[in-house]
């Protein structure tokens, strides 16, 4: 049966939403929304009216896409003052047959919650392994234990946490524009879920997320996030010294890296030049050449500093490091991640149709983990009732609930 998923994504330059339908264990999109934020200041909600105004927008043209209305979504979370702790937690198993049912995992799971402190919010609880016990000696470890025969079973996992607060503003301002919040994903992880690989899963791996105004670490053990931390660093320091330098407004210095920029000189043209206007009106000519020095510089530097950041988060080796963010759509960047990491870095191709750009692969992630969640639950889920699905029409071209999937994506496409 068709399920169909939606997701808000409150970024500092950004608000996004998705809206995936997901069948026959595939995603396909059936419409996404881009807004520029306003009231996000490095990641924290420091005018919940501006960024309401901004949700709104995002929020109609959805429903202008689709046909009906957004009622319930997951949101992502910033990972401000993440606590990542090693908790334990068990259980008697009660049922007469004394097998190991989902809801005893479930039950396992809840039971390591109990050491949350007041002002936080668990935004997540991964189990590493289970133990078996019959008469309270361990029978086995092992990493899913359901259906197992015992009369205890214990967890080892990974709880998350993150402040009340910054939960609370970002639930108020999605529930205040009349969209009920179904689940939290902190953003690490989301990451994590869209870019996974079995190498990934099997060593310590590094992500780094460079947005607007901040820059976010995460850690993971065999695909299990282990510390986080958030860089007050961001690709707007970019656009700052493109403006200053050309003497432009921060709206042209952004169009001019996106448009034009090349992340590592050797790679850029030293003869190409590109057209804007200064703050005074002049015409000037930018050197391709040279605007890649300076993008280089000051990518080089946020790389710096989050491998400087990497040593306080774990003395491990990192056997892999994704490196993400709007910023990796520029050609060059891998070549940049090479000179400062050297052979383990690279960025990440996201190739769903419908949202192939770098800014995409949190929200996305985001929409898989909390699927593969309700999944290990053992329960089935849609954000969309069955009289919403039937309604899900596309607007301009009246095409019904008969129409494929894929007819509704090709005509959002070329209607856009």
């Amino acid at each position: 049966m068709k399920k169909i998923y939606t997701c808000i994504d409150i970024g500092t330059d950004t608000v996004r939403i998705l809206v995936y339908e997901y069948f026959l264990k595939k995603y396909r999109v059936l419409a996404v929304s881009s807004v520029r934020s306003k009231g996000v200041k490095k990641g924290k909600i420091t005018d919940e009216a501006s960024l309401q105004e901004r949700l709104k927008l995002a929020l109609e043209d959805i429903q202008k896409r689709i046909g009906i209305p957004i009622k319930k979504a997951i949101i992502t979370i910033p990972a401000y003052d993440c606590e990542c702790s090693l908790v334990h937690g068990n259980v008697p198993i009660v049922n007469d047959e004394k097998m190991v049912t989902e809801k005893d995992i479930l039950r396992v799971q809840n039971s390591v919650t109990q050491g949350v402190m007041p002002n936080m919010e668990l935004v997540n609880v991964t189990p590493i392994d289970f133990t078996i016990y019959e008469n309270g000696s361990e029978i086995e470890t092992i990493r899913d234990p359901k259906n197992k025969i015992c009369d205890r079973l214990a967890v080892r996992a990974m709880m998350v946490c993150v402040p009340k607060m910054l939960v609370k503003d970002y639930a108020r301002v999605v529930e205040a524009c009349g969209v009920e919040v179904i689940d939290l994903v902190l953003s690490p992880i989301a990451d994590y879920e869209q870019v996974r690989d079995e190498d990934m899963d099997n060593v310590h791996s590094l992500i780094i997320n460079i947005g607007k105004e901040t820059t976010t670490l995460s850690v993971f053990n065999k695909g299990i996030i282990t510390n986080a931390s958030v860089l007050k660093i961001g690709s707007n320091v970019i656009d700052n010294d493109i403006s200053y330098i050309y003497y432009t407004n921060k709206k042209s210095a952004r169009k001019i890296k996106e448009n034009f920029g090349i992340a590592h000189p050797k790679y850029a043209s030293k003869t190409e030049t590109y057209e804007a206007h200064d703050v005074n009106g002049k015409l000037v000519k930018i050197n391709q050449y040279e605007l890649s020095k300076i993008i280089n510089k000051r990518l080089t530097e946020i790389l710096n500093v989050a491998k400087n950041e990497l040593k306080v988060l774990t003395n491990k080796q990192i056997r892999y490091i994704m490196v993400l963010g709007g910023i990796t759509d520029m050609p060059g960047v891998n070549f940049v991640l090479e000179d400062v990491f050297n052979a383990n870095a690279k960025t990440y191709t996201l190739n769903t149709l419908g949202i192939r750009k770098a800014r995409f692969i949190t929200i996305s992630g985001a929409i898989k983990y909390f699927v593969k969640k309700i999944k290990l639950r053992g329960k089935e889920y849609s954000m969309f009732s069955s009289d919403d699905v039937d309604g899900l029409i596309h607007n301009k071209t009246k095409i019904g609930k008969n129409a494929s999937v894929l007819g509704r994506i090709f005509n959002y496409f070329f209607d856009n």
